[in-house]
C-alpha cells in the first residue's frame, strides 16, 4: 500500500502549480456542498488563491543566496504578495532589499557574498 495519492486536480488549481499529489493525512472524504442547506455555494470561492493580476510585484525581503555549481548566484526571495522563489541575482540589480541584503552579510556587491 502506498502513503501518498496523486489527485486529479480542477485546472484553475493545476494552472497555479499546485501539486496533486498528497500524503493520505491530509486527504479527507468530499462531501458534496447540498444546496439546500448551503445555497449558492460555488466551488471557486472555496478555493481561490489567486492574486489579482495588476498587482505590482515587489521584494519585501531577501532571504538567503546560494552559488550554483556554474558560478550563478541566485537568491531566495519573498515577494510582497507572500509568494517566494529563487531567482538570478542579475535580475534584482537595483532592487532596495538587495542592497539591504549585502549590508546585512557586510559586503557591497554580490560578487563577495560569501561562497556556501
Amino acid at each position: 500500500e502506498t502513503s501518498s495519492y496523486t489527485l486529479n486536480l480542477p485546472a484553475e488549481l493545476r494552472n497555479r502549480n499546485i501539486h496533486p499529489t498528497f500524503h493520505i493525512k491530509q486527504l479527507r472524504l468530499h462531501i458534496a456542498n447540498d444546496d439546500d442547506l448551503f445555497p449558492g455555494r460555488e466551488l471557486v470561492s472555496l478555493y481561490d488563491f489567486s492574486q489579482p493580476e495588476d498587482l505590482p510585484k515587489y521584494v519585501e525581503e531577501v532571504v538567503t543566496h546560494m552559488w550554483t555549481r556554474t558560478g550563478k548566484l541566485r537568491v531566495y526571495v519573498r515577494w510582497g504578495t507572500g509568494e517566494v522563489s529563487w531567482e538570478d541575482v542579475e535580475d534584482l540589480e537595483g532592487v532596495g532589499r538587495l542592497q539591504e541584503y549585502y549590508e546585512l552579510m557586510g559586503v557591497s556587491t554580490w560578487e563577495e557574498l560569501p561562497k556556501n
